[in-house]
This record gives structure tokens, C-alpha cells and sequence, in this order.
């Protein structure tokens, strides 16, 4: 039979080695996948654009992915609950709060801990190169627009690349009753007005609406929020004594955002930069006690009498406080939105966000650093409120600063300078200069804030630039 052919025996052990090796080998892998963590996703991501990112995990738990470019700064660091097994984990080319990220190479970490302690860590490196067209920031001056149009309503919008934008607002059917398209370009930032007219052409009636605003390429990336239309508009605030405008240290959180959501006594008059003499005396022809600012610089009203405010505020060109007068009839009452708060501690070199009276969190800052030679770069204490957006960043000696917000002239709310290293196919922000400076005095009078957030506070200065609208309250406590 040909089962007693010569060399079948040989055969036969030689196959039944071969299987026992292929089963070896595939139990041994087998074992290194369930006790290894694996990271992946494209080798090309664009920002504003659906990606996914895949990880194996060994286990069930939860992972930590953080995201570096070339100089190790942390542009993002996001919490994932994983399963055991391959876990497909979205994401939109985009820093922890939606920041542009610039072209160039990458690097995501992943990191798990397992029960017993020990540490799992995987990394994958890719690039950034470009993003697709998208609205970036879209922030409502009001949650109320008033048709007797006594309060303009806008929206402060920007753009990374130029783009078209639309506009709708529904009723609370869900009828589009105005809609509207505009061109904008990424050079600054643009301004979508609106004072209650419909499609229609007739005004629209008092009630609740949503508005939604989003790039036409690119409508995944819409921002909506509520408006409330109303048939009047609120008498302003009356000018008044107003107390104390600034929170003492020790006081609660609720006591604090008291203080906050105060009206404000400014100067009625355009452009915030502008600036304004407080007279020694209640007399036109007296001399100056000292410079404020108008439109957003608070004042705190001691007496009113003879048709002069006898006030009280900060100097502009020194940070000192100055006691004086101004004419009455020149102050107007103004209420900060209602959503947000900004406290700034010059003396522990920190920023504190508020929502709703509720901390968001706490970063350092770096306030202004005077000299003798430069007094007025001390940051002036203050109750104060953001102005329009006026720009995504601006250069000042050698470096560049992104996002600012103007609270008071020409001191501005930013992040830390950087400054751009080229490479060959691409550029990448160094902080080196400015970052470590954080929680001490360095700047011109300027608040610097980090561009990064971390894993347990959100806040950066994308945050704030994104996130805090016009005329949100701006507390500096003097140190």
C-alpha cells in the first residue's frame, strides 16, 4: 500500500512539526496583542476634516492621548474610555479646543494604566498638512435682540481661509425666516449684523429663535445658539454711586460674580483706545489727576454732584490709583454679559474663569513688568470690558501673539509670544521665550496666557478668544 512507501514516516514528521510550529506561533502572537497598546490613523490629516484614530487596547479603561508637534509642545490631551480590543476614536484635525494646528509633522501618544499599575504606551507619527475651509469662531454680542434696534446685535466671526458663510434663523416651528450668505476672508475678523429683519422684509415677531452660522464647504463645523427676540429695549442702568467695583480676596464665588455682573459707569464715547482726563477739581480748566480709557474701563462713582462725577480708577500710564472728576452727562451705565467673568490676581499671577457665578478654571498668567524707565507697562488694576475682537494675532518685536482680546487701549489678553522656526516644508511655533514666564511679571502690560490646555482645565487662550463675548466682565485685582 502507499502507506509503506520509503520516506512517508519522515514525511509525516517533518508536517506534524511544521503544524505544531504554526500553532506556537500563532498562540504566541495571539498573547502579545492582548497584552500590548497600539495607536494608528492616517499618515495625512487635514484640519476641519473627520478623522478617525484607532487604538488597541489590552484591556478595558481609561486612555490618555496627547498630541505633540516637532518641539514637544502639547496641543492636545484628551481622556478616551477604551474597550478591550481595536476602538475607533473620532477627531477633527484640531487642538484641545478647536485651535488651527500649523503644516508639519506630528506625534500621538497613547497611555493606559493597567490595575496593577504598570504603564502601556504607543505612539504614531503623522503630518498636518492644511485644513479645509470652516468657520472658526462665531460669537453673538447678545443672547437678546431688540427690534426697536436702540442695541445693535452682531456676530463677531473669523475664518482661517476665505470661505462662504451662511446664516439662518428658525422660528420655534423651524421655519427659516432669515437666511443670508457672506464672503469672508481669513485677514481679520468679520462682522454679521442683523436687527430682526425676516425674508419677509417685515420684522420678525418677538419670540425664541436659533441661530446657526457655518462655512458652506464645510457645514459639520456649524456654530448654533439661541436668540431671543424682544420688542423693546431695557432702559440702561442709571448713572449712580456704584460701591466698591472690585471684589476684595477672600471673598466666595458667589460673592464674586456679584461684583462682576455690576453695571459698568464708563465714558460714552467710540474706540476704546481713546483716552481721557480725570480733572483734580470739578472744573474743566483743572488739572489732570490722571488718564483712563474710555468705553471699557470701569469707573467706580464716589458722589455725584453739580453735574460732576467725583471717581475713582487706575491710571493708564502708571497702574496707580487716582481719584478725580469728570462730567456727568459723559458717563453712561453699560451691564456685562451675562455668561462669563475674567478675575485676573496680579498677585498670584493668575486668571480665573467664571460661568454662571461657577469657577471654569485657573491658569497663570505673566501681567505687565514696569521698570523706571517704563512705568506704564505695569497692568492696571481694574473693572474692565472685552472690546470687539479686533484680529486672530499681531507681531510685536520679533515675536508673534495669537488671539488677543483688548480689555483696556492697548493692553490686550493673549497667549505667550512665539516665535517661527522654518523648516524646508514647514514651520512650527516656539514658546520657549515666552512660556516658562508663566506666574511671574514679564510682559508690557499685557496679560499672557497659555496656548495650551491641559487634562484638567480647558481654559487656553484659544478658549477665552473663542469663548468670551463682547463686553464680558475683566477683573485685575492689584497686587
Amino acid at each position: 500500500m502507499v502507506w509503506n512507501k520509503p520516506g512517508l514516516p519522515r514525511l509525516f514528521r517533518v508536517c506534524a512539526c511544521l503544524l505544531f510550529c504554526c500553532l506556537f506561533s500563532a498562540l504566541f502572537t495571539t498573547a502579545v496583542s492582548e497584552t500590548e497598546l497600539a495607536i494608528s490613523l492616517p499618515a495625512v490629516v487635514k484640519g476641519y476634516s473627520s478623522c478617525t484614530i484607532t487604538v488597541a487596547a489590552p484591556f478595558a479603561g481609561e486612555a490618555e492621548l496627547r498630541l505633540y508637534d516637532s518641539l514637544e509642545n502639547p496641543w492636545l490631551i484628551r481622556k478616551v474610555t477604551l474597550s478591550a480590543g481595536e476602538n475607533a476614536v473620532p477627531w477633527d484635525g484640531l487642538g484641545a479646543n478647536g485651535e488651527k494646528l500649523m503644516s508639519g509633522p506630528f506625534r500621538f501618544d497613547a497611555v493606559m494604566k493597567g490595575a496593577d499599575g504598570q504603564e502601556y504606551s504607543a505612539s504614531a507619527k503623522f503630518s498636518v498638512q492644511g485644513f479645509n475651509p470652516a468657520l472658526a469662531l462665531a460669537l453673538p454680542s447678545s443672547g437678546s435682540l431688540y427690534l426697536d434696534g436702540k442695541e445693535r446685535w452682531f456676530v463677531e466671526c473669523w475664518v482661517p481661509a476665505e470661505c462662504i458663510v451662511a446664516m439662518e434663523v428658525r422660528d420655534a416651528t423651524q421655519n427659516v425666516v432669515y437666511s443670508k450668505s457672506v464672503t469672508m476672508k481669513d485677514a481679520d475678523r468679520d462682522i454679521i449684523r442683523w436687527d430682526g429683519t425676516g425674508n419677509s422684509r417685515k420684522k420678525v415677531a418677538p419670540g425664541e429663535y436659533t441661530v446657526r452660522l457655518y462655512a458652506k464647504r464645510n457645514p459639520d463645523f456649524a456654530h448654533t445658539w439661541p436668540l431671543s427676540v424682544r420688542e423693546t429695549t431695557p432702559e440702561s442702568p442709571a448713572v449712580s454711586v456704584t460701591g466698591p467695583v472690585l471684589p476684595e480676596r477672600g471673598m466666595s464665588d458667589a460673592e464674586i460674580w456679584a461684583v462682576m455682573m455690576k453695571p459698568s459707569v464708563v465714558i460714552n464715547d467710540t474706540g476704546s483706545s481713546r483716552r481721557f482726563n480725570l480733572k483734580e477739581s470739578p472744573s474743566a480748566r483743572s488739572a489732570s489727576a490722571g488718564v483712563v480709557c474710555c468705553a471699557t474701563q470701569g469707573l467706580e462713582i464716589l458722589s455725584l454732584e453739580d453735574g460732576w462725577a467725583r471717581v475713582r480708577a487706575y491710571n493708564y500710564n502708571n497702574a496707580e490709583e487716582i481719584t478725580g472728576y469728570y462730567p456727568a452727562r459723559d458717563l453712561t451705565a453699560v451691564l456685562p454679559s451675562p455668561r462669563y467673568g475674567v478675575l485676573v490676581d496680579k498677585r498670584s499671577q493668575t486668571l480665573t474663569v467664571y460661568e454662571n457665578g461657577s469657577p471654569v478654571g485657573t491658569v497663570p498668567v505673566s501681567t505687565g513688568l514696569p521698570s523706571p524707565a517704563h512705568p506704564e507697562r505695569e497692568t492696571p488694576a481694574g473693572a474692565f470690558l472685552t472690546d470687539v475682537h479686533f484680529s486672530p494675532n499681531f507681531a510685536q518685536e520679533g515675536r508673534r501673539y495669537d488671539y488677543p482680546l483688548r480689555f483696556q487701549g492697548g493692553n490686550i489678553i493673549h497667549s505667550t509670544g512665539f516665535e517661527r522656526i522654518a523648516h524646508t516644508a514647514y514651520s512650527v511655533k516656539d514658546y520657549s521665550r515666552n512660556l516658562p514666564l508663566l506666574g511671574e511679571k514679564a510682559s508690557h502690560g499685557c496679560v499672557r496666557v497659555s496656548p495650551f490646555a491641559s487634562a484638567d482645565c480647558p481654559v487656553n487662550m484659544y478658549w477665552l478668544w473663542t469663548h468670551l463675548p463682547y463686553h464680558t466682565r475683566v477683573i485685575i485685582l492689584d497686587d
